[in-house]
């Protein structure tokens, strides 16, 4: 990386309640113009683009799904988009991914209620990293649970795709 931009990063932060009103402000657009099938579609593609950009600036290679998770995970905290970032195998096909005040939070549960569909900024990159990395296909199981102490926690299925 450039060190001049690298020294500009240092010196900018975005405000947390600017890009939570920005992201929310974009996938509601997205929703109003597109419908919701669309709008997920634009969830999950975003994903994959951003874990492509990603790949040319950070080491992504592991040698199981579980390590790439966590070291996205690391990378989204040094980011700051979350405080704290968990990834669990519950199960050979089960993940649980808890974040501690994620970025788009307040958004996210707008979109919800709104029927729209959230921006899963992480859990699309997460998502993306699995399939382009190890051919596998994540699902979450039913919806994020949005805890009063600020965790979100998400259930994922993984499965390799038929």
């Amino acid at each position: 990386m450039n060190p001049v931009l690298e020294t500009i990063r240092l010196e900018r932060q975005v405000d947390e309640h600017f890009f939570d009103l920005e992201i929310y402000s974009i996938y509601r657009a997205a929703f109003e113009l597109f419908g919701v099938d669309n709008s997920w579609r634009l969830v999950w593609k975003s994903g994959e683009i951003l874990f492509g950009e990603l790949s040319k600036e950070i080491d992504l290679q592991a040698a199981n799904p579980i390590e790439l998770l966590r070291k996205l995970a690391r990378y989204l905290e040094r980011a700051g988009y979350v405080r704290r970032l968990e990834i669990r195998q519950v199960a050979t096909d089960e993940i649980e991914y808890e974040m501690l005040q994620p970025a788009i939070g307040p958004g996210a549960v707008k979109l919800i209620n709104e029927g729209g569909a959230p921006a899963h900024i992480s859990t699309s990159l997460l998502f993306a990293g699995l399939k382009l990395r190890f051919g596998m296909k994540a699902e979450m199981i039913g919806d994020p649970t949005f805890l009063e102490d600020g965790r979100v926690i998400e259930k994922w299925k993984l499965s390799k795709p038929t």
